[in-house]
């Protein structure tokens, strides 16, 4: 797809969820009634094509000054924002941020500790294919 298809595709969904007002849309309602998104999938949406261009889309809108609005997403779909749906998309937006740096920084320390020697003398080793095993002598 183009640039001038991309955009084109941004505008219609913008225009479209302006005419939702503040109804929450299924995403696979907004792919099936937009112009321009791929339609048809083997497994489920959720893995489609149309729901990937879709949340590009969304991502593309909320990054732009042309458009005035904030989408949201959640479970039960897509809408432009209230001061209520943007605080809770925010603080879930944040949670999922800082639960992923959680899990980075853990596995990070994991990683940092490959061929540390722990208090019995065992040797740790976080990776494959490292040349020591086991105690140290």
């Amino acid at each position: 797809m183009t640039d001038h298809e991309d955009k084109a595709r941004q505008a219609d969904l913008y225009a479209y969820l302006l005419t939702k007002g503040d109804r929450w849309t299924r995403m696979l309602d907004a792919v099936c009634n937009v112009p321009g998104y791929p339609i048809g999938w083997n497994s489920s949406f959720h893995n489609s094509a149309g729901r990937r261009v879709l949340t590009r889309d969304i991502e593309e809108i909320n990054a732009s000054d042309e458009f005035e609005k904030i989408i949201v997403s959640s479970t039960r779909g897509i809408k432009l924002a209230n001061e209520r749906d943007f605080e809770l998309f925010l603080a879930s937006e944040y949670g999922e941020i800082f639960r992923k740096l959680r899990r980075v920084r853990r596995i990070t320390r994991k990683g940092g500790l490959n061929m540390q020697q722990d208090l019995e003398g065992w040797i740790r080793e976080a990776f494959l294919g490292g040349e020591q095993n086991g105690k140290t002598e």
